[in-house]
């Protein structure tokens, strides 16, 4: 079982499966959505379906008026001033050819939807290239053997106890962890509990997960309103498992504790977790013993944060659906505002929920970047990313952000990155200093927020831990703009402080100070 660390009560004030998630208003209600392989396993599917509510058999948890200090706990203070690089391994490097034909499903680059190459050698060749950008710890798609043309993903497993060989074996999969220990980054491997692929009725998946028993047998979801069928029916065909039978229960305990003991892993992100019973991730967490970060993919915090009483963590689609709002759609600042005011209260530690601004479940932000009157999209990434640093939460970048990739949708937003490795991209660049700029403030892991100006076209929150404290600035327009910051606490009249970000200097007078920015200019203001 996880043990708490005495002592450590911080306060966070205000706070599969292959679709897009639509952004919605703030409040917002659960957006049911595909697999991350969807649209492999279905090209012309594009989501679940799009219900406007999502009716749980359990009332979801009311969003708390106030928050609480959260109490971190081991895994959490291993993950909470960190934050990650996501791999689809399949795309990312080919450090070993002699596997891209594994199996007898040979690699096709040629082929959005087929094997491609990238495997665990790969990552390894590319370790130093991910800390340099600042990172401590790497997320990787699942690494279970598939049994399909199909599967590079991952997520269409045929036999979970064995490595696909595409990706490598058991010992370079060791060796991975291990080289990342050296350069002090955590391991977080794609976990999929919920189903196998599509194998039944027909066919069966590698023992002892060949037994049909095993499984609901209820047919596809039709129905992503009722949460029942939610988590018995098969999502677009994968065979879904039954965890409330005692036997499968067990072995999928049984092999998540022995995938934890053979590989090291430091965490684990829990795929399409909204399908799998609540009980059942509760033990499925404390089987692995190590840090779970869930995806419960829904734009609705009152429908994903019960879940942080289940898992560690949540990937934070809420905001994520704010971000696109915001920072894309050109919406206020109060937008992103009203998420932190409105959920912030109701997960176990806000502080370590996954934020990000694409995966591979959504369109890559140059994609859907608008970048205003002069078509800069990349300044727009950049801001989006500064914005993303600066918030709550363990920032996740998805890979090939920093060589700016712009995928659309499923399978284009999965683009190789064999050879793209420049250290001197400017968002590469750019990334590196914002991971600096966070490792070196408490404020921006783990520190309070709270607004000193009006959230509307521009905004103004102060972040404070113990005696760190920065105040952040954020344009969302396409112009000019001055943001006047008043309410400041914690600085001395008359102190200097520095735009992290390469803005200059400012002092603050009475608490207050003014921010002179550019279009879509972001400063973060320290000590």
């Amino acid at each position: 079982m996880k043990k708490l660390l005495s002592g450590m009560l911080l306060a966070g004030i205000i706070v599969g499966c292959g679709g897009q998630a639509t952004p919605t208003s703030v409040p917002v209600t659960a957006t049911s959505q595909a697999s991350p392989t969807t649209q492999a396993l279905n090209p012309t599917a594009t989501s679940e379906s799009t219900p406007s509510v999502v009716a749980n058999q359990i009332t979801p948890t009311p969003l708390p008026s106030k928050p609480t200090a959260p109490i971190f706990t081991a895994d959490d203070e291993r993950w909470a001033g960190r934050s990650i690089y996501f791999i689809m391994t399949d795309r990312f490097a080919n450090g070993d050819p002699s596997n891209d034909n594994a199996d007898g499903f040979a690699a096709d680059r040629n082929d959005p939807r087929r094997w491609h190459g990238g495997d665990f050698r790969g990552i390894i060749q590319r370790l130093d290239y991910i800390k340099g950008m600042g990172f401590g710890g790497i997320w990787i798609t699942p690494v279970s053997k598939q049994n399909s043309t199909n599967a590079y993903h991952g997520y269409w497993q045929y036999d979970p106890y064995q490595i696909d060989p595409h990706f490598g074996t058991l010992e370079e999969l060791r060796e991975l962890v291990s080289e990342a220990h050296k350069r002090d980054l955590l391991v977080m491997l794609d976990v999929v509990p919920n189903h196998m692929g599509d194998f039944l009725p027909g066919s069966n998946a590698a023992p002892p997960f060949d037994d049909p028993t095993w499984y609901h047998n209820k047919g596809n979801i039709q129905n992503y309103g009722n949460q029942q069928e939610v988590e018995d029916g098969d999502l677009l065909g994968l065979d879904d498992l039954d965890q409330d039978n005692p036997t499968t229960r067990a072995e999928l305990l049984k092999w998540i504790a022995w995938l934890k003991t053979e590989t090291g892993l430091d965490g684990m992100r829990v795929d399409t977790a909204k399908h799998l019973p609540k009980d059942f991730l509760r033990e499925f967490d404390q089987a692995a013993n190590t840090f779970s970060l869930a995806e419960v993919f829904s734009s609705d915090a009152g429908y994903v944060a019960p879940y942080t009483q289940y898992n560690d963590a949540i990937l934070d689609y809420p905001l994520h659906s704010a971000f696109k709002e915001s920072l894309v759609g050109g919406r206020t600042l109060l937008v992103i505002q009203r998420v932190l005011e409105n959920a912030d209260a109701s997960y176990r530690n806000v502080h370590v929920n996954g934020t990000f601004l694409d995966n591979h479940d959504n369109e890559r932000f140059l994609c859907v970047a608008t970048g205003g009157p002069d078509d800069q999209k990349t300044t727009q990434l950049q801001q989006a990313l500064a914005v993303l640093y600066s918030l709550r939460g363990i920032p996740i970048v998805y890979y090939g952000t920093e060589q700016e990739l712009s995928g659309c949708k499923d399978p284009f937003n999965r683009e190789d990155a064999f050879e793209l490795d420049s250290t001197a991209a400017p968002l590469y660049q750019w990334i590196s200093q914002l991971n600096q700029l966070r490792q070196a403030h408490p404020a921006l892991q783990r520190g309070s927020l709270e607004s000193r100006s009006t959230a509307d076209d521009g905004w103004a929150f102060q972040r404070t831990a113990g005696n760190d404290t920065v105040v952040v600035c954020i344009n969302n327009t396409w112009k000019p703009l001055e943001v006047a910051v008043t309410g400041l606490t914690e600085i001395a009249d008359g102190e200097v402080l520095t735009d992290a970000l390469g803005g200059g200097q400012m002092s603050v007078k009475g608490g207050a100070m003014n921010c002179a920015l550019q279009p879509k200019q972001v400063m973060i203001y320290t000590r």
